[in-house]
């Protein structure tokens, strides 16, 4: 990669970090899953630390159990500062939400 790609990798990367803060639902999990990426491509190490229970859940590859909850809950004692706990939460309910909203019509 040459260095104006380069700099124009980081130029995006800034523009997200600012713009995340103020976003909502899905613009900001596909803002975010952006931002991973742009730290890959400029060398940092983005998905090596990633939790794949958490990455899974914001994804849409798995939905709302119980069993699903209790693991979540396992996974963020290990680590309340992940980045995708969040976001992994925030999906969760959505989820949870959708079915109370079904279950009750």
């Amino acid at each position: 990669m040459n260095a104006l790609e380069k700099l124009k990798l980081t130029k995006e990367l800034r523009g997200l970090i600012e713009s995340i803060p103020e976003k909502k639902g899905m613009d900001k999990l596909q803002s975010t899953k952006r931002l991973r990426e742009l730290i890959e491509l400029l060398g940092g190490k983005s998905n090596e630390a990633v939790n794949r229970l958490f990455q899974s859940i914001i994804d849409g590859d798995v939905k709302v159990s119980v069993e699903l909850l209790q693991n979540v809950r396992s996974e963020a004692e290990k680590n309340l500062d992940d980045p995708l706990l969040l976001e992994a939460v925030n999906v969760l309910i959505s989820q949870v939400n959708e079915l109370v909203g079904t279950e009750q019509a």
